[in-house]
């Protein structure tokens, strides 16, 4: 992918390359967004939907906390510590 009206010049294919000191294989998926770029290595690639998954219930379980009456910081805290117990 290019930007519109680029100019462009070939130079190589299927090698990898150092972007911002970080080194991108042939094949690794980039994601990228205000905050940065992620590279994830194409070995690992197909075990993101389990791991979006996980992230997904873990946060489910932090907005329920969030919701529930009565909900104090201990509440939170001890959601928080159950759910990332390697934040703590």
């Amino acid at each position: 992918m290019s930007v519109s009206r680029a100019n462009v010049l070939m130079v190589d294919l299927g090698i990898h390359v150092k972007v911002g000191g970080v080194w991108i294989n042939p094949g690794d998926l980039l994601h990228g967004d205000q905050h940065g770029v992620v590279v994830i290595p194409s070995e690992i690639a197909e075990r993101i939907p389990e791991a979006a998954e996980r992230v997904a219930a873990d946060e489910q379980r932090i907005i329920h906390a969030c919701q529930s009456e009565g909900i104090t910081v201990e509440r939170l805290n001890a959601v928080y510590k159950s759910v990332r117990p390697d934040a703590y």
